[in-house]
């Protein structure tokens, strides 16, 4: 009786641990943040003899979700895999509060311009348009749309 029990203890705790997996893509999948909830990529970059892409992933958080938008530059490595090799906080959402209803990127020789409808849960869910200038040295600006 006791090896049965010991048996079954044992074949209840493989059970209860997380399966392993050879599948490093899935799990990296498996490994994203529930907050990071919209993930695109945009344009191509060059400088310095290396060559990538841009990345623009959006966060959300709260009961009236409140988002971040982050801008990255992923570099393509000569066996095709793809490095972060920098990543630049757009600081001006923290203060705004809103939500990022949809946004549309467009890519030139000069960086990223991003169009944003923002969400404001403090007025109703009034909406407002916005754009993000960012160029390859990180600076940007970001502010209403002019349009």
């Amino acid at each position: 009786m006791t090896v049965r029990a010991l048996l079954t203890a044992c074949i209840l705790t493989v059970a209860t641990v997380a399966p392993l997996r050879a599948d490093p893509i899935a799990d990296s999948v498996a490994a994203i943040a529930t907050s990071v909830q919209e993930v695109r990529t945009a344009g191509t970059w060059e400088k310095d003899g290396t060559k990538g892409v841009y990345r623009v992933v959006v966060v959300r958080s709260g009961p009236e979700p409140v988002a971040r938008l982050f801008v990255q530059w992923l570099a393509s490595g000569a066996d095709g895999a793809f490095t972060v090799t920098r990543t630049v906080d757009i600081k001006e959402l923290i203060e705004l509060k809103q939500n990022i209803g949809d946004f549309v990127i467009e890519a030139d020789d000069d960086g990223l311009s991003i169009f944003l409808e923002m969400i404001n849960p403090a007025a109703d869910g009034a909406r407002e348009s916005y754009e993000l200038f960012i160029g390859d040295d990180d600076s940007y600006r970001f502010g209403p749309a002019s349009n």
